[in-house]
């Protein structure tokens, strides 16, 4: 039998190793730990906040690129209006030289940028360098029709066709991209194409040669855009800004050449530097180079940020800019 010193020693030997316990905390289970009031008032879940602040930024960005690109825009086609109508009339020689442009910043990003900023983004499969090789296709007959149109019509013409991008764009992007529209949406499309229909009909300028190259063009455009928005953000592998123009440029290069041929551009070329020389055609084609550059880097952070819809409808509003603009530079 055990002693009574040996039964009271037991716990005494045990008080040295554990914290010493109350009569209550003997008796009562442990309670759980309150919250602070600093906890309760302490959100819930962080990351709802993080979001608001991300999208508070991507909103900020994408206003800026918005402003950015209606300026862009309204200069880059002031510029080529002038150009083509008499310094240098080769639009798809010109638009060539541009694609050459896009090529070599890009290349110079993917050769100097820092990783973190900028890495080239590899593209596997056939079935996306397919789909990829739209649009430098949808580019020319965008861009290169674009450029042949002014030839023929005036440059609030041309914008006024062109306004009928978004409806384009936003039957592209629902077989395309799965997109679905609002009844709203969908009757303020059709008063969209009522009001480009009567404008285009009643227009003095009109020209039917002109309006079916610049209809052409649209198509070109709305491949483009519908294309761009899907690798920038509908694919599981997304691209960069300067992916987009390394993959794409040098095949714009390849279907511009042949048309730059076949439409006569190379003979108004070589006239076009004997009469100006060849310092001030170097520099109009720099000029322009350096302005496609930042266009199409401004325009694919756009589509990012935004959607091929929400752009095709910002280059709706822009057509207000352009078509007042001749009155302010041209008369």
């Amino acid at each position: 039998t055990n002693s009574p010193s040996t039964a009271t020693s037991a716990p005494e030997y045990l008080d040295y190793r554990q914290p010493q316990k109350s009569e209550t905390e003997q008796t009562c289970p442990k309670a759980m730990p309150q919250p602070s009031k600093d906890l309760v008032k302490a959100p819930l879940n962080p990351a709802k906040s993080d979001g608001k602040d991300s999208g508070v930024m991507a909103t900020a960005i994408a206003g800026v690129l918005l402003i950015l690109y209606f300026g862009m825009n309204l200069l880059f086609n002031i510029y080529n209006k002038w150009l083509f109508s008499g310094p240098l009339p080769a639009p798809v020689f010109v638009t060539a030289t541009h694609q050459a442009f896009c090529f070599l910043g890009a290349l110079m990003a993917a050769a100097f940028a820092p990783e973190s900023w900028y890495k080239r983004t590899p593209l596997e499969g056939s079935a996306m360098w397919s789909k990829l090789m739209i649009i430098p296709f949808g580019f020319c007959l965008n861009i290169g029709l674009n450029n042949i149109s002014l030839l023929f019509c005036t440059l609030a013409l041309n914008q006024l066709i062109r306004s009928f991008s978004p409806v384009a764009v936003a039957i592209a992007s629902y077989f395309i991209e799965g997109r679905t529209y609002s009844y709203p949406k969908q009757a303020t499309l059709g008063l969209l194409v009522l009001g480009i229909c009567l404008g285009v009909s009643s227009s003095p300028d009109f020209e039917m040669l002109g309006f079916l190259i610049c209809a052409a063009s649209v198509v070109g455009s709305t491949l483009q855009v519908v294309l761009t928005g899907y690798f920038m953000g509908g694919q599981k592998v997304t691209l960069h800004v300067f992916d987009i123009l390394l993959y794409t440029a040098i095949p714009c290069i390849l279907f511009l050449v042949p048309l730059a041929y076949a439409t006569g551009d190379f003979p108004k070329t070589l006239a076009a530097i004997e009469d100006h020389g060849v310092g001030r055609f170097t520099g109009l084609v720099i000029a322009g180079g350096a302005m496609a550059f930042s266009y199409n880097i401004i325009t694919i952070l756009l589509i990012k940020y935004t959607s091929s819809v929400y752009y095709a409808v910002a280059g709706g509003f822009k057509v207000c800019l352009v078509i007042g603009s001749p009155l302010l530079f041209f008369f």
